[in-house]
């Protein structure tokens, strides 16, 4: 039998880390148990899954299956429930801290490491959406260890490559917006095109890129077999254009510095709205002092980085033009961004970052260049979309956190500070001051959404209603999460987005000969042709059902 070791601290922190972990996360899952599922996506994730599981009460399989497969399991087993989903998402949530903890590694030393990974665990957006059931942490975690293992290749085993690349494959599925960690990924090798090319023997390529085609081609096969179709392309095609969406769309936002503006309020927040509309989001919540002193450091360790490149070198030939095609190159791109497309911005910042490691290879180190393209990417490429909702910008706090923790040491190094543990010092009194802000915020969201509530005692009063309701049609302006509530697929019919397209909810109902129709959100006085068997006589939270005359 074979002992396991633990002979260096980062082991030693690494099995700390993980027992706390375990501990944090199952709070989580248990807070999470109480507020339920709030938002549209987990229902569709939800009924993906029960379809997954032999289950069909309606599906949307053009979303990422990723989640719902792995949900799938426990509800093949028996256990169909939303907690299954949490405890799914906070079982990839612990690996995704873990992961954040080996990729820190990398560039800082173990203490420091650990700490950074237990700070990006409590910052607000993240506590906020961690086991929520929805696919942006799951799919983080999968972008970590993609980023991990590539560094791998590189560095240990060329064999890393191809774990790499497969979880590549899966963060794409998890989230199909999450596929720009390839960027990410190829930019590395690109930084050390010497090495990869060194380890690039055609017996080692020719395999690789073997298992990358036949991988690509099944994945494609199937989803032709199965939908005729290759859904994931047109989110692509969604994403890079505007006139996709109006504002009619929940989040439409056309400020295109929405996202830094509402920083300090994704780090920490005392306490989280009560409302449901809200709930979901931290941009509506007041931030605390610790976000500012967190952006600050930040800032630090970005500026510190840029004078890293640009850090006038007497050694390299031409430095003055060099220079000047590196501010050149930065300015045409602040100016194309929203003026031409986001991929042109994006590919323009990406060339900028590697001319820079081309012209001054001495100055700056790989990682860090990585990390703020891996920031850049996402941050361009949500803050472009109309679209902008909180939990889309997560993938960019962990080179945030990144650059605090290089802002901290880079500033104690240039104050000439003797004591070698002051930036660490200083992360573990932004800890400490975290937790218990943490704390407060995970008890001011821990409550069973009111607006939830009210559609489980509807969705209970129908069916005590009516015993025959399988033979007959429902709609709802929340068909997703009633087709769950009721186990029974109901169409989604929502006013506002029937009268943006010149339609009427009467016409769309008489379409699908709906018995009844479900108002959650919507707050009709009266539908023609129905009459109200159900009214729950809120004001804040007001629900009705309508049957037809």
């Amino acid at each position: 039998m074979k002992h396991i070791h633990i002979d260096t601290l980062k082991d030693k922190l690494l099995v700390i880390l993980a027992l706390f972990m375990l501990v944090y996360t199952g709070i989580l899952v248990y807070c999470q148990s109480i507020i339920g599922v709030s938002y549209w996506d987990i229902f569709v994730y939800l009924q993906d899954a029960l379809l997954f599981a032999n289950i069909n009460i309606g599906s949307q399989l053009s979303v990422p299956p990723v989640l719902s497969l792995l949900t799938s399991i426990p509800f093949r087993l028996g256990f169909i429930s939303e907690t299954s989903m949490f405890i799914v998402s906070g079982i990839l949530f612990f690996l995704l801290i873990i992961g954040v903890y080996e990729l820190f590694n990398e560039k800082y030393s173990p203490k420091v490491s650990f700490v950074g990974s237990i700070l990006l665990s409590m910052l607000s957006l993240i506590v906020t959406w961690a086991v929520s059931g929805s696919n942006d942490a799951p799919a983080l975690t999968f972008s970590v260890w993609a980023i991990y293992f590539t560094i791998q290749g590189l560095n240990k085993d060329f064999k890393y490559y191809y774990l790499a690349f497969i979880l590549f494959v899966i963060a794409f599925f998890t989230r199909f917006t999450e596929g720009f960690i390839l960027l990410v990924m190829l930019c590395y090798l690109a930084l050390n095109y010497d090495k990869f090319h060194a380890q690039c023997k055609e017996n080692n390529i020719i395999k690789l890129i073997a298992f990358m085609v036949i991988t690509l081609v099944v994945i494609m096969a199937v989803y032709l077999i199965s939908q005729g179709s290759i859904p994931f392309l047109s989110q692509f095609v969604e994403v890079s254009n505007s006139n996709q969406v109006s504002s009619v769309n929940v989040g439409y936002e056309l400020n295109p510095f929405y996202y830094i503006q509402h920083l300090p309020e994704i780090l920490t927040c005392w306490s989280a709205s009560s409302q449901y509309s809200m709930m979901l989001t931290t941009a509506v919540n007041s931030p605390t002092f610790l976000s500012y002193v967190m952006l600050l450091c930040a800032m630090l360790g970005v500026i510190s980085f840029i004078f890293d490149i640009l850090r006038r070198d007497e050694s390299i030939d031409r430095w003055n033009l060099k220079f000047g095609i590196i501010i050149i190159l930065s300015v045409f791109t602040m100016i194309s961004y929203t003026h031409i497309s986001y991929i042109f911005t994006e590919l323009l910042f990406i060339g900028i970052m590697l001319l820079s490691y081309k012209f001054f290879p001495n100055n700056v180190d790989k990682l860090d260049i990585v990390m703020f393209i891996w920031m850049g990417i996402f941050l361009i490429m949500h803050s472009y979309h109309p679209v902008k909702v909180d939990r889309y910008i997560m993938p960019t706090l962990i080179p945030l956190l990144y650059f605090m923790i290089k802002g901290i040491q880079d500033t104690t190094e240039t104050l000439k500070i003797k004591n070698k543990k002051t930036a660490l010092i200083i992360l573990t009194i932004i800890l400490l001051i975290l937790i218990p802000i943490n704390a407060n915020y995970i008890s001011s969201m821990t409550h069973e959404n009111p607006h939830s509530h009210e559609e489980k005692q509807a969705a209970q009063w129908l069916q005590n209603y009516d015993e025959n309701l399988d033979n007959y049609n429902i709609s709802s302006d929340r068909g997703v999460s009633f087709s769950w509530y009721l186990k029974k697929y109901t169409y989604s019919t929502i006013p506002r987005v029937l009268e943006a397209n010149n339609d009427t909810l009467e016409n769309k109902l008489n379409t699908i000969h709906a018995k009844y129709y479900i108002d959650s959100t919507s707050k009709l006085q009266s539908i023609n042709g129905y009459h109200v068997i159900y009214d729950n006589n809120k004001t804040t939270y007001k629900l009705r059902i309508y049957e037809r005359d």
